[in-house]
């Protein structure tokens, strides 16, 4: 008796209802295939039940990554189908039957009577069971939208893989061919005519990108994938729109996304490959993330980019960059996760931050300032003490007054150690645009001479800083331009009077 493993027959059958459905003119491929599946049934009876968006074949509910178990689930859940049982009397010629039926475009039956009526003469032996309005046909696609993706989790039994090899779906057994006719089709006069047409367009958009493909034509096969989507996008309802998004997901691997990816980075067709790759999703980014770590064209790479910042979904793929080996990799997702303003990000910019390429560590500080969040400051208050001193000047010209107000014990302690002049007069700067008491008390120390680590000339600058600050730093100059220092009391002076009174 041959394997009637529920994996081994889910697998066949969605080998069925493909060549059903895409080649249904293959009247041999279609016979063989039907007596494979009803071999992999072990003259047992069959019983198929789709529940909760979850496929179970004899009782046993499959993993959605193994094979063949979306395509069946789908097939089902789009026409409407919970549960079909077919006993073990039954013969090839009866699941060619259900495989006809099942394959139809979804839309070409009505209602569910049309469904049965489409199994001809196999009623007797087939029963197949309606879902009523509780199919969760939208919640399946928002629960789990990874398997509209082609990316599952892993396979729940660790058997699964060696009886699939044991068993291979297409290993043909040697039996005669069974004739089969197939049931006479529903009058087209009883279709809708919007139900009709959406199954019409649904097989022409399938034939042109199959063709578009064979030919090799990328071109095409973009213009394909947009009219797809924006049949997806005009759908009378979500149902009919998530059918056209499952069948473009099928049609297109990682292969021609990847295709797309190089024409969204350079060339004329750029606009279209970008949109396109934006609707795709998750996957699309993830493919355009990975080209753009691999590239060592520079005009490639600021395509990749310029494409991955108009990305809507899948943008956690580019903070796990950050962690890339290569040094570019880094810089260049730090550099999208500020772009793409991605506050779930910052944790792994605290990271790189430490990175030992100056470089990196520029795009992390232009990076966790457009982000701009709370979070975000403590890894800026540590680059304060970064052993470069470009990088500790990038991050005191991004304080300002109300986002930086955390880090004025931070500056008014830089000013006890840094040698740079050049920092320390953007520190002194940076205390006057926050203009917390704490940075006002700062400043008037260093204006005062009350720090003799500062020169005549940094004493000079913390004035300004004051004069920078304003209303709030009113008193402080007032009392310095009293003071006894010719030079600090004059800058006071002057600073006062740009105050606003």
């Amino acid at each position: 008796m041959a394997n009637s493993n529920p994996n081994t027959i889910a697998a066949n059958l969605a080998v069925l209802l493909y060549l059903a459905r895409y080649v249904p003119e293959a009247a041999e491929a279609l016979t063989e295939a039907g007596r494979v599946l009803h071999n992999a049934l072990g003259g047992g009876p069959f019983t198929a039940l789709t529940l909760g968006g979850r496929l179970e074949i004899n009782g046993t509910r499959l993993s959605e990554s193994a094979p063949g178990v979306r395509d069946v689930n789908e097939h089902l859940m789009s026409h409407g189908v919970r549960q079909v049982d077919i006993p073990a009397s039954a013969g090839p010629e009866h699941l060619l039957a259900l495989a006809r039926t099942l394959s139809a475009y979804p839309g070409v039956y009505p209602d569910w009577p049309a469904v049965l009526e489409a199994l001809g003469p196999a009623r007797d032996t087939i029963r197949m069971t309606g879902a009523g309005e509780d199919l969760p046909l939208v919640r399946y696609a928002e629960e789990e939208p990874a398997v509209l993706l082609g990316v599952g989790a892993a396979t729940d039994s660790d058997d699964l893989s060696d009886d699939l090899m044991q068993n291979p779906a297409l290993v043909l057994p040697q039996i005669e061919p069974v004739e089969w006719r197939p049931p006479a089709p529903r009058p087209a006069a009883k279709v809708p005519g919007d139900r009709q047409e959406e199954a019409q367009r649904l097989q022409q958009l399938v034939h042109a990108c199959r063709s578009a493909d064979d030919a090799g034509d990328m071109i095409a096969l973009l213009d394909v994938a947009r009219s797809f989507l924006d049949a997806a996008d005009a759908a009378r309802n979500e149902s009919s729109a998530r059918v056209l998004r499952v069948e473009l997901h099928r049609l297109l691997s990682r292969r021609h996304l990847a295709q797309f990816a190089k024409l969204a980075a350079i060339g004329k067709h750029r606009e279209v490959a970008v949109d396109v790759l934006r609707r795709l999703g998750a996957e699309a980014t993830e493919v355009l993330m990975g080209l753009l770590a691999e590239s060592d064209s520079m005009p490639e790479r600021r395509g990749l980019f310029t494409a991955l910042t108009r990305m809507a979904e899948g943008t956690d793929i580019i903070t796990h960059h950050l962690d890339h080996p290569a040094w570019y990799v880094v810089r260049n997702a730090a550099e999208l996760c500020g772009e793409l303003r991605l506050e779930g990000s910052v944790r792994r910019l605290a990271g790189a931050a430490r990175h030992a390429d100056e470089r990196v560590r520029k795009s992390v500080v232009t990076a966790l300032v457009k982000i701009g969040t709370r979070e975000g400051l403590d890894p800026l208050a540590r680059l304060l003490k970064d052993p470069s001193p470009a990088i500790r000047l990038q991050v005191l010209g991004a304080l300002d007054a109300q986002w930086g107000r955390p880090l004025a014990m931070s500056l008014a302690a830089l000013l006890e150690t840094e040698d740079h002049p050049e920092v320390v007069r953007e520190a002194l700067k940076a205390l006057g645009r926050i203009g917390t008491p704490d940075a006002l008390q700062a400043l008037s120390r260093a204006a005062g001479g009350g720090n003799p680590r500062l020169t005549r000339r940094q004493q000079l600058q913390a004035v300004e800083g004051l004069g920078l600050a304003g209303m709030p730093a009113a008193n402080i100059l007032r009392s310095l331009a009293q003071g006894g220092d010719r030079d600090v009391a004059e800058s006071a002076a002057k600073a006062l009077e740009a105050v606003p009174a």
